[in-house]
């Protein structure tokens, strides 16, 4: 058994969140734990959302040894279409926006104070080493929820989203995103309780999105 490859998993081992306040994921651990789960990607088979991942942007936490990792889809990014462009910025409006692929170990999100089931899970086994390890993987994109008004929707198992939660934006900081540069994506984790929390995405570095979470089931 490799000690450093299970070091990168360790954010993905089944714990509860009270293990310890959750802190990034080093460079290294980040690298190794991404490129594994890149290759389990070619068995997962279709999903309900086409994603174009761009590994290296990925971002995670682990907290003890509970975690998340985070890896964006390239289509995010910061370019607008052109002023004079009507008709992109018209077909734009009413798309859905991928925004990447999420996944956990030891956590599942939660839909008014209560855990996702399993049964809404899409669980895939990883294997480092000698040791297994279920996973849970979701398909993560920006839906319009009204005239100006998104949400962030999760794909789990099926064709529908598991979960939708607000997506909101940072006005103070509108005018200072332009064009390019930036990761599209960052993300966090913080306790909210003994064994819940909260995995927070910022997007295009203005807009917020924030995904309740606890403790998965056995």
């Amino acid at each position: 058994m490799k000690t450093k490859l299970l070091l990168a998993l360790a954010l993905l081992t089944a714990a509860a969140l009270h293990a310890q306040e959750p802190q990034a994921i080093p460079p290294e651990e980040l690298a190794k734990a991404t490129a594994l789960l890149m290759d389990a990607n070619s068995r997962l088979g279709d999903m309900a959302l086409k994603l174009e991942l761009a590994p290296d942007q990925a971002t995670g936490f682990k907290a003890g040894e509970a975690g998340a990792l985070l890896i964006p889809d390239k289509r995010l990014k910061m370019e607008k279409p052109a002023k004079g462009d009507k008709a992109a910025r018209k077909k734009t409006k009413g798309e859905t926006i991928p925004v990447g692929q999420l996944w956990t170990r030891g956590l599942a999100p939660k839909d008014k104070d209560a855990v996702l089931p399993n049964d809404k899970l899409r669980l895939t086994k990883i294997t480092a080493g000698e040791k297994e390890m279920e996973l849970a993987v979701f398909a993560l994109a920006i839906e319009p929820a009204g005239k100006r008004e998104f949400q962030l929707a999760l794909y789990g198992k099926g064709s529908s989203p598991v979960l939708r939660v607000p997506v909101t934006a940072e006005k103070a900081k509108a005018e200072k995103v332009k064009g390019k540069g930036g990761a599209p994506v960052t993300f966090s984790g913080r306790k909210t309780g003994e064994e819940s929390g909260v995995l927070a995405l910022t997007l295009l570095g203005r807009f917020k999105a924030e995904i309740p979470v606890g403790k998965q089931a056995e």
